[in-house]
């Protein structure tokens, strides 16, 4: 519960007609705890923070008019689940009301609420109905000025039925004061079949070969999409022959072939993240040394991310390139979920140091482009 609180000075009590009453004092999340758990009390928290930062979200499959069974949205909130479990530090996967589920994931440090909602929302199942995303909105207004609240797993005060966890992975480290959930000792890291899963279910989402003569682009699009995930041919070759096997029946390219074709894309693709090291010079050692800090990021983490751009600059005009850094390539040198290097390079743009050019598809696969900002090292 404090982490759903992360930091905000208020959260709400629901009442017996099912509606909600914010309440300011904070010290009753933990003075009535036993009576959310007896089903006394429920309480619902806020996405967004006074500050228009956030630290976490959540998919809502909702099921308010009772009109689907639970496994209508069950096999989405898992899927949900298994991709986020790679990507956010701690997630949750919670039956919120007969076949209505919440997936709520949490990042290791504060976001922007839009850097939350744009991951969720490239998971989300496209053109479903009834599917809310938190946070709703950028940042707080006059009009919503506590924004949009989502139920705590307990006894719903109106309708009578229980909401329960089903899974949690992860364990989100203590971040700006902000107390972490307990660690219980079944929480486990993601096994290496789970994070092919996931990167699988990626890479592959809307794609469905129905005929003949589409598997030349269904291929290339899913060699682009891994262009920013992973750089292993081993890998690629894997996800090429599972989703080959899947669609057998209407691919007339025998496998060899279709798997050289792949891996020539793959190949092409990749360097667009391959980004070299490039050591820093005296003078932008001196700029690294001297970074101001970062509300809810660790100087480390800053540091580093400011050398991938200095890096990336370095390799954009060593190349005739654009300036371009993919998230999942800082997550990968920082060894960070998604969620922590987006929240790093916002960072950098609070700093003046990059001004985005052009916003990169994080569903393709493909890097956003950039310009030095006012302050980029001199």
């Amino acid at each position: 519960m404090m982490l759903m609180l992360q930091g905000t000075p208020y959260f709400a009590w629901q009442l017996p007609d099912g509606s909600y009453r914010p309440c300011r004092h904070v010290e009753q999340v933990a003075r009535f705890e036993s009576g959310i758990f007896d089903g006394t009390h429920t309480a619902g928290f806020y996405s967004i923070r006074p500050d228009n930062l956030c630290r976490w979200g959540a998919l809502d499959f909702d099921n308010h008019d009772g009109s689907k069974s639970r496994d209508y949205w069950l096999p989405h909130a898992q899927r949900a689940f298994e991709i986020l479990k790679g990507q956010f530090a701690e997630v949750w996967l919670l039956e919120t009301s007969p076949g209505g589920f919440h997936v709520i994931p949490f990042a290791e440090a504060l976001m922007l609420p839009a850097d939350m909602r744009r991951i969720l929302a490239e998971i989300a199942p496209a053109g479903m109905k009834d599917l809310e995303i938190f946070p709703k909105h950028d940042k707080l207004t006059p009009q919503k000025p506590m924004g949009f609240l989502l139920r705590f797993p307990g006894k719903h005060q109106h309708k009578g039925h229980w909401g329960r966890f089903l899974a949690r992975s992860g364990h989100v480290q203590e971040v700006g004061g902000v107390t972490p959930a307990p660690k219980p000792a079944r929480f486990e890291k993601s096994s290496d079949a789970a994070r092919f899963e996931s990167l699988y279910q990626t890479v592959t989402r809307g794609l469905n070969i129905t005929g003949t003569r589409q598997r030349f682009n269904a291929m290339q699009i899913i060699m682009a999409r891994l262009k920013g995930r992973t750089l292993d041919e081993k890998t690629a070759v894997d996800v090429h022959d599972r989703f080959y096997n899947q669609h057998r029946a209407r691919i007339q390219t025998p496998i060899e072939k279709s798997r050289a074709y792949s891996l020539t894309w793959f190949r092409k693709a990749a360097p667009c993240n391959a980004l070299p090291d490039y050591p820093p010079t005296e003078a932008e050692q001196a700029y690294l040394d001297a970074l101001p800090p970062v509300r809810g990021v660790p100087f480390d983490r800053l540091a580093g991310t400011v050398r991938l751009f200095l890096s990336a600059k370095k390799h954009a005009d060593a190349t005739g390139r654009e300036l371009f850094l993919s998230l999942p390539t800082i997550a990968e040198r920082l060894g960070v979920s998604i969620a922590s290097a987006s929240n790093y390079r916002n960072a950098c743009y609070r700093l003046g140091l990059i001004e985005m050019v052009e916003r990169g598809r994080y569903s393709e696969g493909k890097a956003s482009t950039y310009k030095p900002g006012k302050d980029w090292p001199k």
